[in-house]
């Protein structure tokens, strides 16, 4: 409730409800002047200590708040700039300097930066008055705007602006594949068939707390893909007497959260002619330790998407291998590149990797050559050794991975590889 007294606003008492503030006292028997007519004022806690009380706020439009850590403003969503004046209703300008904490200084002003994955919220807001572990400030939303991101693709594409979609080819053909569950349909996974290579060009799918159960077992349900037109099909036919092993782009075991979801991961247009001993060893230690983070859901990961493939635009030519596969025949490819059953047959294996954790993103990739010689039980120091950055990958396959991500969080995720950001 505001009050007009003796020409000057005062608050008299504010309750803040939950969509704006949670657990902020209400100021009672306080008497504050408001600088602006459309502010609200609350009071957060933690200024002092923390276990003396602790509130958060989170302004209207906003899904995620910020708070007070160690006498400064911070929020896992936010950036923070210094104001100039010493009134919310003389502040103009959006800042373009920004820092992720902010001094708290009473009679100060502030800008915060919120940013959603589609939008920033601009707020402007002052420390009224500092006692004991409560600070009490006046803010109000000042305006919002859209969030660039100028290659994410079409949302009239069902699924395509998921974040572990690369950007989608027109001259390719994409497939979604759906679990039918009681809540509705699930993406399984998805992805894009290259015709004239016979191969996809990606597959891509994520792990959350239903796709990354473990509750059901292979189930070697070997079939074409259905989602593909009648031409486009492959079959057992293209996969047999070639030396080389019908390898899962999207691993069996990746998607055992139903059975519906393991079979689909047995249909053709998820096969790659592997080499046998990169099939069964490297390339299957890998996936176990990207599984691995996939199933550290929820305390380790909100999410983790993953896009993988083989090189399309970079094929193993005249290739013969070392090894018979169990079809009794030595893997073998032609001067272009295609096997006998004129599949494309990559000369390296990729993998995508994004992982989300309390709206924090990190990115890592491997690029890995299809070969017989690497170690047959690698040590995560050799499996590091393929680690590069999604920026090296997308120069190296042509493919825009994490296309869907904001731009300026693509970039940042996308140009660096932390690897104390995995759990290995």
């Amino acid at each position: 409730m505001r009050i007009l007294k003796n020409n000057i606003l005062w608050l008299l008492v504010v309750v803040c409800g939950l969509a704006a503030c949670e657990d902020a006292n209400e100021i009672v028997n306080g008497y504050y002047e408001t600088t602006d007519d459309n502010s609200t004022v609350v009071v957060l806690k933690g200024y002092v200590s923390s276990s003396e009380g602790f509130s958060i706020c989170t302004p209207d439009g906003c899904d995620y708040p910020f708070y007070i850590v160690e006498q400064q403003f911070y929020g896992e969503k936010y950036e923070f700039a210094e104001g100039t004046a010493t009134r919310l209703d003389a502040m103009s300008g959006v800042p373009s300097t920004w820092v992720k904490t902010v001094d708290i200084a009473e009679n100060a002003t502030y800008w915060a930066k919120y940013s959603s994955m589609t939008t920033y919220v601009y707020i402007k807001f002052r420390v009224a008055l500092i006692e004991g572990n409560d600070v009490t400030i006046e803010y109000v939303v000042d305006s919002s705007e859209a969030r660039p991101n100028t290659n994410a693709n079409s949302s009239a594409t069902a699924y395509a602006t998921n974040w572990e979609m690369p950007a989608l080819n027109a001259d390719n053909y994409f497939v979604a594949h759906t679990v039918s569950v009681s809540s509705g349909d699930v993406l399984n996974y998805s992805l894009e068939w290259n015709s004239s290579m016979k191969h996809a060009e990606w597959v891509a799918f994520s792990f959350d707390e239903t796709t990354c159960q473990d509750v059901t077992s292979r189930t070697d349900a070997w079939d074409v893909d259905p989602l593909l037109p009648s031409d486009m099909q492959t079959n057992n036919s293209y996969h047999t007497n070639d030396g080389f092993d019908r390898g899962h782009l999207c691993a069996s075991e990746d998607r055992v959260w139903s059975v519906d979801a393991n079979e689909q991961t047995f249909y053709f247009s998820n096969m790659s002619p592997q080499i046998g001993t990169f099939n069964q060893n490297f390339w299957a230690d890998l996936e176990t330790q990207v599984r691995t983070w996939g199933r550290a859901i929820p305390s380790t990961y909100d999410k983790v998407y993953v896009a993988k493939g083989g090189t399309l635009n970079n094929l193993l030519k005249g290739f013969t291998g070392m090894t018979r596969a169990s079809d009794g025949q030595y893997p073998t490819t032609d001067e272009n590149g295609f096997t006998t059953k004129g599949l494309a047959c990559p000369a390296y294996y990729f993998m995508a990797i994004l992982s989300e954790k309390d709206g924090d993103y990190n990115a890592i990739a491997f690029l890995v050559p299809h070969s017989e010689d690497l170690p047959k039980e690698p040590t995560t120091a050799e499996l590091q050794e393929y680690v590069v950055t999604i920026d090296s990958l997308e120069t190296f396959t042509g493919l825009d991975f994490f296309c869907n991500l904001p731009d300026d969080l693509e970039t940042e995720v996308e140009s660096a590889v932390d690897l104390s950001a995995w759990a290995w």
